[in-house]
């Protein structure tokens, strides 16, 4: 029975979706990947664009260095390609709904940096005394009065360890997400190890989560246009199912469902989609990825049963973060679909211009026959869809796998701006 291989799959995120270094180029070309991270958002109000430089052509002076770490919520994990900024007020409020969050670039006198990929970071502070520092990685943002004083500094952990929930008033804010309640692959138990809730044993019915920063909502929750546009990010586990076998009556083929998950990621939203649920990817956006076996048939393309392969990272930044933390031999997991390959298509930009999009592939699977991608993402507007053929959920309190680590990875990496971001120092 398929609930046996309740294993993680190697990496999906994806958190967060949670969710760094990568922006969505202007061109919509999926994810393009600038090695230096993304700026937040002119909507979320991540920077303030009023601020100029010294006026005397160039920029000022470094007269501090503030250094330290960037941590996921649970407290160990680095994160890579993390904004960190210098304000002397505090940046607005971020929506609590869909938007679209574009990139805004930093004049001459902000002072910023990106964290590397092992967490740490060094920012060159230009202005001492009383400021806010701003440490953001899409919609996950702490915002913390520091004293810069002159020379070098340590910032504590605490004020750069990404928050585990909202909490504006006291700096602290998260993409509000929501899980569709899935038969088989349980991410709010990966989401809870990345330390967004709690798991609490339920003996032999498993495991589950409490005090969760994010909801679990039944399917109707995609048929509800008001109440789906409340999130940022929607996971849609791999579910829909009967026995091994996909069901041809899942409400991917609903044409009202289809309009309401199109609408939600132009305007913003992030989806992400997991083996047997992949009819949500390929019914309201055809052609971006093919799967083998797919017929025009409703859940055609569900394999009978597992595939684990040894993975090939084709992105850059995923593949410098997993060698930091020490993952460097990758294995996917319980793959139930297969992707035979990604087309690029017609679609729209943020800023509604018809353009050409080109999937990304984020992992390949080293299978037996040939090499075929795993982990895809592609844009939509202001928005995001992600897809992997493999599961994410753990084994409860066991250990965390690579596969869940780089589930916080690209979660984070959804969730970063749409445009060109602030160039690296």
């Amino acid at each position: 029975m398929k609930s046996v291989f309740r294993l993680l799959a190697s990496f999906a995120l994806f958190v967060l979706a949670v969710t760094s270094g990568a922006c969505g180029s202007s061109s919509a070309n999926g994810f393009d990947d600038h090695d230096g991270g993304a700026a937040a958002g002119d909507a979320s109000g991540s920077f303030d664009a009023d601020l100029r430089s010294d006026g005397e052509g160039g920029a000022p002076a470094v007269l501090a260095h503030l250094t330290g770490k960037v941590l996921a919520p649970e407290g160990t994990i680095p994160i890579s390609n993390a904004l960190l900024y210098l304000v002397p007020s505090l940046p607005a409020p971020i929506p609590s709904h869909v938007y679209c969050d574009k990139c805004v670039k930093l004049t001459a006198n902000t002072a910023y940096t990106y964290s590397k990929p092992d967490g740490t970071f060094d920012l060159g502070a230009t202005a001492l005394g009383t400021q806010y520092l701003v440490v953001q990685k899409g919609q996950f943002r702490r915002v913390r009065q520091v004293s810069v004083v002159a020379g070098d500094q340590s910032v504590v952990a605490a004020s750069t360890t990404l928050p585990a929930k909202s909490d504006p008033p006291n700096g602290d804010d998260i993409p509000k997400m929501a899980i569709v309640q899935g038969a088989w692959d349980h991410i709010e138990i990966s989401l809870a190890k990345l330390g967004l809730a709690k798991i609490v044993s339920n003996g032999i019915f498993g495991d589950t989560v409490a005090d969760a920063s994010f909801d679990i909502k039944n399917v109707g929750l995609l048929s509800d246009a008001n109440a789906l546009d409340g999130y940022h990010i929607v996971f849609i586990p791999c579910s829909f199912s009967s026995g091994t076998t996909c069901s041809t009556s899942q409400p991917s083929g609903n044409s009202d469902v289809q309009n309401r998950l199109r609408a939600f990621v132009t305007a913003g939203g992030k989806v992400y989609v997991t083996d047997y649920s992949y009819e949500f990817v390929r019914q309201p956006w055809p052609g971006f990825v093919t799967w083998e076996n797919q017929t025009s048939e409703l859940g055609s393309a569900c394999m009978p049963g597992s595939y684990d392969a040894p993975a090939n990272v084709e992105d850059p930044g995923l593949k410098s973060w997993l060698t930091a933390i020490g993952e460097t031999n990758v294995t996917l997991q319980q793959s139930w679909t297969a992707i035979s390959g990604v087309t690029p298509q017609q679609g729209l930009d943020s800023e509604g211009k018809l353009v050409t999009i080109t999937p990304k592939v984020w992992v390949s699977a080293k299978r037996t026959s040939s090499t075929t991608p795993a982990t895809v993402s592609f844009e939509n507007g202001c928005g995001r869809v992600l897809f992997s053929t493999y599961h994410t959920e753990g084994n409860g309190n066991a250990a965390m796998l690579a596969q869940e680590k780089a589930l916080l990875y690209v979660l984070l990496e959804v969730g970063v701006c749409v445009g060109l971001p602030p160039p690296p120092r």
